[in-house]
């Protein structure tokens, strides 16, 4: 059997939502894999920062730009924008998203606006945008919409973020089926606990205790998302496709819970 290296020298990536850890995880590994990785964030541009310089010795290229995702008219300004910049786009991964948790019955319209219009209606369309370049070049294509453990298995306080990470996880089906027979692979990742600043800061005890709770005795980190949207997107992918690949060591088969802990 061969063996099919996971290289992305001459590949074009689009990779929203780099100005948090897993985002910036993703395009790192890309550029360091040799891609040309044309990226978003909105806000808290030390981050982007960082990114930056962390990408400049590697053997890929790095551009990263402002978009509100949000707005539709962006994702057709952030796919021409990539092609003006890099001549094509090959890989789409919708990382942009925004969290709010609580009880159902507190939640109101503008919690509900705030996670659907970013989580399913921003990658909705920019899957739309992606998926109508790579038609275009006709050369297929990756897409990878990230979704959450939340959207697997019931969570309390999840009944908008849960709901939105869910419904990516059937786009990702129905996409595969329409997009498939143009060489476009269409997948999501479900993505479990995971190190991050923000859990850090609502839970200082997070890593270890999540780790008690999944099988494989840790918490995930942003490399390990990373890590997995590599192979999904490698040629060594090309029969995945409309799946959903759950990134929790194994903790949606039990789904144990601890007070006052969320997954992702």
């Amino acid at each position: 059997m061969a063996n099919i290296p996971l290289e992305y020298s001459g590949t074009v990536a689009v990779v929203t939502g780099v100005n948090r850890e897993i985002g910036a995880a993703i395009a790192h590994m890309f550029v360091s894999a040799g891609a040309d990785v044309y990226a978003t964030y909105h806000g808290e541009i030390e981050r982007v920062h960082t990114l930056v310089e962390a990408t400049a010795p590697l053997p890929g290229r790095l551009t990263v730009i402002d978009y509100d995702l949000r707005e539709i008219t962006a994702h057709q300004s952030l796919i021409q924008g990539a092609v003006a910049t890099y001549g094509r786009v090959d890989v789409f991964i919708a990382n942009a998203g925004v969290t709010v948790f609580g009880p159902f019955l507190a939640m109101s319209e503008a919690d509900y606006d705030t996670v659907y219009d970013l989580n399913l209606k921003g990658t909705f369309f920019g899957a739309q945008a992606a998926a109508r370049q790579m038609i275009t070049q006709g050369r297929g294509g990756r897409i990878v919409l990230s979704s959450s453990v939340t959207g697997v298995t019931a969570m309390p306080g999840a009944s908008v973020y849960g709901t939105s990470k869910a419904a990516l996880r059937h786009l990702a089906s129905i996409l595969g089926v329409e997009l498939g027979p143009n060489g476009i692979t269409v997948n999501a990742i479900a993505i479990g606990a995971t190190l991050n600043e923000r859990n850090l800061q609502d839970n200082p005890y997070y890593a270890s205790q999540w780790a008690t709770l999944s099988p494989v005795g840790r918490v995930g980190t942003p490399d390990d998302v990373a890590q997995t949207v590599r192979y999904v997107c490698s040629a060594a992918a090309q029969m995945l496709n409309g799946q959903t690949i759950t990134i929790d060591g194994g903790w949606t088969l039990m789904s144990p819970m601890t007070q006052g802990n969320r997954q992702s």
